[in-house]
């Protein structure tokens, strides 16, 4: 299989990266998605708020597909080297999140990278199982890889007293923030997104449909969210790396917007046609938003 990672930009050792099988014969096993089958798909949403709830696969663009469930985004990135997911869901979703898979007519083990948004257990709960199920490599910025490891988020978190712990991953290798992935011809740029949280991630790529290419971001949060504990006005807080985050955000090209929860970009609308799948301005209105609310956060902690 040919997979690279541009070696300046990653902690990873070349022989970590290096695989047994040629290319020619991984284009041979690698099988891509195809359309899923909708008939035995669970009726509409009930609650585009539900981290659990099931609903079917869909195709984004090109070969991106949304895998995930009614409220939490997983996205599958298809390519004739080896798969792409980029979360994973709460564990009380992995089942949902493995049969959307399925259903594109892909192998589990097909899946030969995970990436991740952040580490909260609505995003990657399900992370173990996944990379258990598939075998996959967990590239990780370097800030977090311990505690995907060990399963804990620590005080650094703005959220820190009300996550929920979630099962040690394994096969966990550390990047250097900004990096590119390349997976043959795919490449999918790191956005470094601190900020929500400690690890906090986007990811951009490039899809293209016959001669229409489109650039898509899978955004981390924006949200200024907390516990009782922590504040976004303290000197050692993360405001400062949730103002660049949102900066890079906006500075990023961005035709098809895809947030970890669908809610804050209307996403399932969007898949389903109810709304314009593409807008150069997502990104943009996205990353004020997230401003706007980290301003109002800090004014309201300043009066406290």
């Amino acid at each position: 299989m040919n997979f690279q990672i541009r070696p300046l930009l990653l902690i990873t050792s070349i022989a970590l990266l290096s695989l047994t099988q040629t290319a020619n014969a991984n284009r041979i096993a690698i099988k891509m998605p195809s359309e899923p089958k909708l008939a035995s798909a669970p009726a509409a949403c009930k609650s585009l708020d539900d981290w659990n709830e099931p609903t079917h696969a869909r195709r984004i663009y090109g070969n991106t597909w949304y895998v995930g469930t009614c409220g939490i985004s997983v996205v599958l990135i298809a390519t004739p080297n080896g798969h792409v997911l980029i979360d994973s869901a709460p564990q009380k979703a992995s089942e949902a999140v493995r049969q959307n898979i399925l259903s594109l007519g892909v192998k589990l083990s097909d899946i030969k990278t995970i990436l991740i948004t952040h580490e909260h257990h609505d995003h990657m709960g399900g992370l173990a199982s996944m990379q258990a199920a598939t075998g996959a490599k967990v590239l990780s910025r370097s800030n977090i890889v311990d505690v995907l490891k060990s399963g804990k988020n620590d005080r650094r978190d703005p959220q820190f007293d009300e996550l929920s712990g979630f099962d040690p991953v394994a096969n966990v290798h550390a990047f250097k923030d900004a990096g590119t992935i390349v997976i043959g011809d795919k490449k999918i740029q790191h956005l470094p997104m601190a900020g929500h949280a400690p690890g906090g991630s986007g990811w951009t790529w490039q899809e293209c449909e016959k001669s229409v290419c489109k650039n898509l971001v899978f955004a981390d949060s924006l949200g200024s969210i907390s516990d009782a504990t922590y504040r976004y006005s303290a000197p050692d807080s993360l405001a400062n790396a949730l103002r660049e985050s949102s900066q890079r955000v906006a500075k990023t090209a961005c035709d098809i917007l895809i947030t970890g929860h669908g809610t804050a970009s209307d996403l399932m609308a969007r898949l389903d046609g109810t709304k314009p799948l593409a807008d150069t301005q997502a990104c943009v209105n996205y990353a004020q938003t997230g401003m706007l609310r980290l301003e109002d956060r800090l004014k309201k902690e300043m009066i406290k």
